[in-house]
């Protein structure tokens, strides 16, 4: 039988030994095993990239986001962080009027491509060459869309289908130097994302849809929009109704790609482009128009009055007069609407003209 005293003492030298005696870690509580038939546990929030609402609609034109697809591409810059998953307000649709271009990035990455058998990688000849030895180098690369000689988009191909957009911006390049194509459409996506060119230069990526990437120079587009010319022993007033005509559509073409040149990002911008691209609407209208002897006065586009829900109509409307007859004849309208709500504009019922007095 232990006394109170001894009792005492024996309380105080054992809190005085746990004083002494390093505090222990409080251990955690450990998770219960799930059950055999249990569904498997969610994802963590920050595990999870959320997709944009508003482009979940546009993932047909590839089985991953632009953003997803970059984390498989390392050594791009500015794109870890993925700023493109941040908001659907970031991403915009574009439709782009360009000329195609490339740039290294940085003079290591040139110097790469030295080192594996480029002679000389400021020649597009000897770098389309390299590529047809070695296609999947072009991964390493930059393609740029340039207007005025300038570079304004990094085109990075993303998605399944990577390889052929791939194929396609060579085909473009190639046919820039050797078959003298003058301008190339490229639809797409554009988010936050930036790269820094070798010239210092910083430019947004364009990730782009292949399904609309066409190329042409002016002489193609006109003959395919009004025909080819009439043979040299032709009448000659056919020869020179075929003349007006293409001067006409030649002088419409070039004022949407210089008078009106834009970066494709607002939807009047590519329901213009769209509707450069697509001339064989404007060859209709000049046809119609020059039988009467008027020229183009001006080209507006507007948001269209009536369009159904989800979609996003625009009135590209040309504007005709008779610079012989300005006060007697009346201007002619001609209004084509097209539809730029998806990735690749569509146009919208026929061409509706009018007078304006």
């Amino acid at each position: 039988m232990t006394r109170p005293d001894q009792e005492n003492t024996a309380v105080e030298e054992e809190t005085e030994q746990l004083a002494d005696s390093p505090t222990a870690a409080p251990e955690e509580p450990r998770a219960a095993p799930p059950l055999a038939d249990s569904p498997p546990a969610p994802r963590s929030q920050q595990q999870r990239r959320p997709v944009p609402t508003s482009l979940e609609r546009h993932r047909p034109f590839a089985s991953v986001m632009p953003s997803e697809a970059l984390e498989s591409q390392p050594g791009q810059d500015n794109v870890g962080s993925c700023p493109t998953c941040e908001g659907s307000s970031q991403m915009s649709l574009a439709y782009v009027l360009a000329r195609i271009g490339y740039d290294f990035r940085t003079e290591a990455n040139r110097d790469s491509f030295v080192q594996a058998g480029l002679s000389n990688p400021y020649n597009p000849r000897d770098l389309l060459a390299y590529l047809e030895r070695n296609p999947s180098h072009a991964t390493a690369l930059v393609w740029t869309a340039d207007q005025d000689q300038e570079p304004v988009y990094a085109i990075q191909p993303v998605g399944p289908f990577a390889g052929e957009v791939n194929a396609r911006l060579r085909e473009f390049l190639r046919a820039q130097l050797e078959e003298g194509v003058e301008r190339v459409s490229i639809p797409g996506v554009v988010g936050t994302a930036t790269v820094q060119l070798l010239n210092g230069a910083v430019v947004p990526y364009l990730y782009p849809e292949i399904r609309a990437m066409y190329s042409w120079n002016t002489r193609a587009l006109v003959n395919a929009a009004i025909g080819e010319a009439p043979a040299e022993n032709a009448k000659a007033e056919a020869r020179e109704t075929h003349a007006r005509k293409e001067q006409a559509v030649r002088g419409f073409l070039e004022r949407a790609y210089f008078e009106f040149r834009n970066l494709g990002l607002a939807p009047q911008e590519r329901a213009l482009n769209w509707a450069a691209t697509n001339a064989a609407n404007a060859g209709s209208i000049f046809e119609s128009a020059l039988r009467e002897g008027m020229e183009l006065d001006t080209i507006t586009v507007q948001r269209s009055p009536v369009g159904p829900p989800g979609r996003d109509y625009y009135d590209v409307k040309l504007t005709f007069f008779n610079p012989s007859r300005r006060m007697e004849q009346a201007r002619r309208v001609y209004t084509t609407t097209i539809d730029v709500s998806e990735i690749v504009p569509v146009v919208r019922g026929d061409v509706r003209q009018w007078h304006v007095y």
